[in-house]
């Protein structure tokens, strides 16, 4: 653990003072939603637990949103929350909470850490937890004066992760053998480069279509010619077709779920299904399943790109190798042309031109770089236009809360300084936790954060616009000067109001050491890219 994040509070001085000399890094953020969110940018950057702290109560009830998300999105997550003293359980005591009510049914385990004796053991626990089977988040409740007493207990090693040997090669061998249209459809979390290079590499030379689950598109290189493109909301209608065509899903690190297959609409009937993954009772999935193989993802890819070298060349030259034959070929061309095609049309002048900012902003854009964002119909275009190559990460909530952007890349820039940090967020998404860009002038954290200012809840209105048209109702906003916002926290602040200004401003702004702000207006009438 390199890192911890925090909003302090009196309920646990004594852990912020025996952080002072220790070699863990504490980074003080501006909210306890925030600080959540960033140990879970960590996590998913690591593959470690990332670790949040918070007081009891309130900062406890900022927090959830994290926990929630770590839940659903399977990701490993410590928080530690300050609890009342003892002996005031039970009184109504000053900021007294109920931590296994709140948590216990969202998080994998909620630990107290009641004897002073047993807490590296509960502590041991719940990394281990966290990190084990189905990743997800544990809370460690911390009593205040529990805190104080000295223990002579040892420090407890922490418990391995298990990552069973891979097994199931021969099954996902023979389905493949015995399939017209395999596809592998690739998510979770806990992936390194190395496998999803693999991954890319065994599939072109199998004939095996690859398809990312819902904010998961980062696994492989989107230059693999394998690859079609993600599931999900603003996914292309091509890719959502070749998930529904293919006859083997060979889910790696995921399942099937409602986002991926449009509400269990699309590639549910399958002839057949293979799971993949660390948990042992294939949580969420929907649908047929006919082999379940409990393995870390990243060892079982290694074992098929293995099998794949020692296969007599004989067997190899039977097979379509070539990637431009494979039976998602078409699919392929339709999703390259979809990603580079902008669609002409009328656009107000008033407005920046996204499906032309974005694209010409594609030129500008490093080759590997973190991209960070919440929820909200802002970041369809650089899932559209912004291609993925090796090196390149995605962190995003997986069930859709608002507000991941700006913390996540602050996260982002602290665990991996090497890439540079793209956050995206629309104007309702950065003001709920946009005081986080203080902390990355804070922590001189090289960010650039690019906020879509369209005045009002998009999404939201895009439904009302379905459900209740020419009432819209609770979704309007008066949004402040962003630029200037960024400049008053002692950032760079940047106010694009032209189509053709926006990708060399975006070059700028990267180029900037530091934490820069991009201020964009654009047509609160327009929900989703031309197609």
């Amino acid at each position: 653990m390199e890192r911890v994040y925090c909003v302090p509070g009196e309920s646990y001085l004594d852990v912020l003072d025996g952080l002072y000399d220790s070699p863990v890094r504490t980074v003080v953020c501006r909210q306890e939603g925030g600080a959540g969110w960033m140990a879970l940018a960590e996590a998913r950057l690591t593959g470690r637990p990332g670790v949040a702290m918070v007081t009891r109560g309130p900062g406890a009830a900022n927090a959830m949103i994290a926990v929630h998300t770590a839940y659903q999105d399977k990701t490993p997550l410590v928080l530690f929350s300050g609890l009342i003293p003892t002996e005031q359980r039970g009184r109504e005591a000053f900021q007294e909470f109920d931590i296994t009510a709140w948590f216990g049914s969202t998080a994998k385990k909620v630990l107290i850490v009641d004897d002073p004796d047993s807490t590296a053991r509960i502590v041991a626990d719940a990394f281990h937890t966290a990190a084990s089977g189905r990743p997800g988040p544990v809370v460690v409740g911390l009593p205040e004066e529990r805190l104080l007493e000295l223990t002579t207990s040892p420090v407890v090693a922490p418990r391995p992760v298990s990552a069973p040997a891979p097994q199931g090669i021969a099954e996902v061998e023979a389905a493949i053998a015995a399939a017209a249209r395999p596809a592998v459809v690739v998510g979770g979390e806990g992936w390194t480069a190395e496998a999803g290079e693999a991954l890319a590499a065994w599939a072109e030379a199998r004939g095996v279509g690859i398809i990312a689950d819902f904010r998961a598109h980062d696994i492989v290189d989107h230059r693999s010619p394998a690859f079609l493109g993600p599931l999900g909301y603003s996914s292309f209608a091509g890719t959502r077709e070749a998930f529904d065509a293919a006859d083997l899903q060979l889910y790696l690190g995921g399942v099937r779920s409602d986002v991926m297959s449009a509400s269990y609409s699309i590639g549910t009937e399958p002839r057949t299904t293979i799971v993949v993954g660390p948990d042992p009772d294939a949580h969420g999935h929907f649908g047929p399943l006919d082999t379940l193989i409990t393995a870390d993802v990243n060892s079982f890819v290694a074992a098929l790109a293995e099998n794949e070298q020692n296969r007599p060349a004989a067997a190899q030259a039977e097979e379509p190798a070539a990637a431009e034959s494979a039976w998602y070929a078409p699919f392929r061309v339709r999703y390259a042309e979809w990603r580079t095609t902008v669609v002409g049309g009328e656009r107000s002048e008033e407005y920046l031109d996204r499906d032309r900012a974005y694209r010409e902003a594609a030129a500008v854009l490093p080759e590997a770089f973190t991209l960070a964002y919440g929820a909200g119909n802002y970041s369809a275009w650089a899932l559209r236009y912004w291609p993925l190559q090796a090196g390149s990460r995605v962190l995003a909530p997986k069930n859709g809360a608002m507000g991941m952007g700006t913390p996540a890349a602050v996260a982002a820039a602290l665990a991996r300084p090497e890439a540079p940090v793209i956050a995206l967020a629309g104007d309702g998404c950065f003001m709920m936790n946009g005081q986080e860009f203080a902390t990355a002038v804070h922590e001189g954290a090289n960010i650039t954060v690019i906020v879509d200012d369209n005045s009002v809840y998009g999404t939201i209105v895009g439904h009302q616009e379905r459900e209740y048209p020419g009432r819209p109702s609770g979704t309007s906003m008066t949004n402040p000067d962003f630029a200037a916002y960024a400049r008053a926290c002692g950032g760079r602040g940047y106010t694009v109001e032209r189509t053709e200004d926006f990708a060399p401003t975006l070059a700028e702004a990267l180029a900037h050491e530091g934490p820069a702000l991009l201020h964009i207006r654009t047509d609160p009438t327009v929900r989703l890219p031309r197609t």
